[in-house]
């Protein structure tokens, strides 16, 4: 075991809403606690941002990453095979990622922060709805295991001199913009 470079130095909820989703109850023989509901199929929706922090006291660069998770159980009409949860979640988890110098060498320190510090958020928010329904009518809920691979950013073609004038003034908006969020809403199936 090894410690990672990038750690998480402050974990904090914004907001955790989880209601029963009376319409969606799952139907099963036995107790309902001897049954843990699952998210495949499920549309989840997520959404994330990053920001630099500028903290002197320690060495590294510092980020504010923030998660936010949703299940509203809205129809997809485009999914064909879509399921429901028993619950309806609308989470938000935030916290302070570090990546010490030297850890470039692995990755863009940023894409570190990003893919990483949304994990780590991810683990806390599953751990909280697991905790949180486990007292509930329906029985505990697991949100699935993911990855977050895909918050890499994208590498960028360099502009012609034409397009550099042109986009000089928007630069700074467009690249504040892919900083502040990320987001996606997908059905959960293995990848």
């Amino acid at each position: 075991m090894k410690i990672s470079p990038v750690q998480l130095k402050q974990l904090m909820f914004k907001r955790v809403h989880v209601a029963l989703d009376e319409r969606h109850m799952p139907v099963h023989g036995g107790a309902p606690w001897s049954h843990v509901a699952l998210f495949e199929g499920v549309n989840i929706a997520t959404g994330f941002g990053i920001d630099t922090l500028a903290i002197d006291a320690e060495p590294g660069l510092h980020y504010m990453v923030s998660l936010q998770v949703q299940v509203d159980n809205v129809a997809v009409p485009e999914a064909n095979d879509q399921r429901f949860a028993p619950y309806l979640l609308d989470l938000e988890a935030a916290g302070v990622v570090t990546v010490p110098p030297g850890t470039e060498k692995l990755a863009p320190p940023e894409d570190l922060a990003a893919v990483n510090g949304a994990a780590l958020l991810w683990s806390a928010i599953r751990e909280q709805v697991l905790a949180l329904t486990s007292r509930m009518p329906a029985g505990p809920a697991m949100l699935p295991t993911v990855h977050f691979h895909d918050l890499k950013r994208q590498p960028q073609a360099a502009p012609t001199p034409a397009a550099s004038e042109a986009a000089a003034a928007p630069a700074v908006a467009v690249a504040t913009a892919r900083k502040r969020v990320r987001g996606v809403r997908a059905a959960t199936k293995p990848a």
